[in-house]
């Protein structure tokens, strides 16, 4: 298959051929088609943060006695739960510095110059119920103490940072961090529409950012990092003898141009990918200013009840789509044919 590219549009090919294609040409590119396809950028950050231990124990939920805050550096978290509830994708980053880029944003046109952050992940752990307890679903109030035990007594600041959730099921959870003093909401990073942007005059203490036509905008905001060497892993654990569990997933995603949107192999799993995704994804939009509130249009400024009752929702819990997941209900639109001649297969790499 060929297709016509203005030379204008080069760079946006390039960087990134599938959302380029599904932008500007509505051409989907196929169901098999890996996400994470440079396994040499992940190794580099596994090997940047190979001093950073093991944070929790994720059989016994116990934190590692050295695990704490070094500083005031906000923290921000994102936590997947498995449909089934017999696991837990939970990540919490921090920025480590920032660095210039000319890039064009989510929704955006046309590049500029932004300052973006260095990532640091303080955790990536996948965690299951206790069989010591004999539970066979994971306990909400588990992960509530986890998160207190993190603010109380290691001190980390996530008050001035951000905890998202993916699922609808954990809505009692939000009001509980809310009380904390904690900003806290919910991203879908398997279909992501909107963005959480950290906002304390709103009572929620945040507010939803619209996406336009950019469906996998945290799994790109995380394979950009990644390419960018601008990520730090921690210790993680082992699905085998030679791969970490994260990229074991990272292995699994593709990128499926029919449904728009990043998606795990057939029997695969995505919980901690879609954790540190999520995670990073919060820090690339709340740690840097990237845009003052005052240059946005008051529909681009809603808090999390505005932006889902002028989805014609009543509640969160209407958002929940047949897997058990917050979407929302925003497509792609189609875009007008746009016209440089290169292979389809020269842009994908293949």
């Amino acid at each position: 298959m060929i297709v016509e590219i203005p030379i204008e549009f080069y760079r946006q090919f390039k960087e990134n051929p599938e959302r380029a294609m599904l932008e500007y040409l509505s051409i989907p590119v196929g169901a098999t088609n890996p996400y994470f396809r440079s396994p040499e950028h992940i190794q580099v950050a596994i090997k940047k943060g190979a001093h950073i231990p093991l944070a929790i124990d994720e059989e016994t939920y116990a934190l590692n006695p050295d695990f704490r805050a070094s500083g005031v550096t906000p923290r921000f978290m994102h936590i997947d739960l498995a449909i089934r509830r017999d696991a837990v994708g939970m990540s919490m980053c921090h920025a480590v510095g920032y660095t210039k880029r000319q890039m064009r944003m989510p929704g955006e046109e046309e590049y500029r110059e932004i300052n973006i952050p260095k990532i640091q992940f303080d955790f990536v752990s996948r965690i299951k119920p206790r069989a010591q307890y004999d539970e066979r679903e994971m306990s909400f109030n588990a992960l509530m103490s986890i998160i207190e035990q993190l603010v109380y007594e290691r001190e980390f600041n996530l008050q001035d940072g951000l905890i998202t959730f993916d699922r609808f099921q954990s809505h009692q959870m939000i009001s509980n961090i809310r009380a904390m003093g904690i900003p806290c909401g919910l991203l879908s990073v398997d279909h992501t529409s909107n963005k959480v942007v950290i906002d304390f005059s709103k009572p929620e203490m945040i507010r939803k950012e619209t996406i336009s036509r950019e469906p996998s905008a945290a799994m790109g905001a995380l394979r950009d990092a990644l390419h960018e060497s601008r990520v730090v892993l921690p210790q993680m654990t082992y699905f085998d003898e030679s791969r970490t569990w994260i990229e074991k997933e990272m292995d699994e995603a593709q990128f499926d141009g029919q449904k728009g949107k990043v998606v795990k192999m057939e029997g695969g799993s995505d919980d901690i990918l879609q954790s540190a995704a999520g995670a990073l994804f919060n820090c690339v939009n709340n740690a840097s200013e990237m845009v003052d509130p005052e240059e946005l249009s008051p529909i681009d400024q809603q808090s999390e009840d505005e932006f889902y009752g002028n989805l014609g929702l009543d509640s969160i819990a209407d958002s929940d789509n047949e897997d058990g997941f917050v979407e929302d209900s925003f497509g792609i639109e189609d875009e007008s044919d746009l016209s440089q001649t290169m292979s389809l297969e020269d842009f994908l790499g293949r």
